[in-house]
């Protein structure tokens, strides 16, 4: 019989193993609500999209929708150019935005 305590035999460990990797992953599966973005990793509070049925439309901040303008056209023109293809522009503009959105909030 083995006379170590539960908690020191392989069984507990591999239970205290597997209740970690669930946290984990249930904290993976659920960190883009709390990152304000997609389960693609796209930031949704820079789209600028306002839901039906919102009363008022909360302004947006004009430096954003120049810096969303002035890298949208930038990376529409690397397409253009054949620099990159279609898989990289989607990420290059998702992207984009967010960094736009981290320096000028798009709503003020």
């Amino acid at each position: 019989m083995d006379s170590r305590h539960f908690l020191d035999r392989n069984g507990a460990r591999f239970l205290a193993g597997l209740i970690c990797v669930l946290a984990l992953s249930g904290l993976a599966l659920t960190w883009h609500t709390q990152n304000n973005t997609d389960t693609a990793g796209r930031p949704v509070a820079a789209t600028g999209v306002i839901g039906a049925g919102t009363a008022s439309a909360p302004a947006i901040n004009p430096k954003f929708e120049e810096c969303r303008t002035k890298r949208s056209s930038d990376i529409a023109d690397m397409l253009n150019n054949g620099v990159i293809d279609q898989a990289k522009h989607d990420d290059f503009l998702a992207n984009a935005l967010q960094t736009c959105a981290g320096m000028f909030p798009p709503e003020s």
